[in-house]
């Protein structure tokens, strides 16, 4: 019997060195990444093999590599992710990718900065 299942990665931790002005390319900032996959996932033929389901160390590696290459937007970042997630993944699951910028230097207390896309 196929379900609908949400396999996913909370509260990835990253320091990267994305960002609009030279100072936050230079610094960095400490980032945090939430990946969620729904999937019809078939549970009869899962066998409890890896290769059935949806790997998320498969998930780590695309974030960890997108965060390693800066760019200047996290709106960029996100999108690259969930574009890797469907060609290496499963183009059939929807994913949620949302990415906080820890701290940003904006003149006063702000928690994080965040994007969230969905595809």
């Amino acid at each position: 019997m196929s379900e609908f299942s949400r396999i996913g990665l909370k509260g990835m931790r990253f320091h990267s060195f994305h960002g609009y002005y030279t100072e936050e390319q230079s610094v960095g900032n400490d980032y945090e990444i939430d990946v969620i996959a729904e999937a019809i996932i078939d549970q009869e033929g899962l066998d409890d093999a890896l290769e059935n389901t949806l790997n998320y160390e498969q998930i780590y590696h695309i974030c960890r590599d997108e965060m390693n290459t800066p760019v200047r937007l996290i709106e960029t970042v996100a999108y690259q992710i969930l574009e890797r997630l469907k060609e290496e993944l499963s183009s059939n699951a929807r994913y949620t990718v949302v990415i906080r910028k820890l701290h940003p230097l904006l003149g006063g207390i702000v928690d994080h900065a965040m994007i969230e896309i969905k595809g």
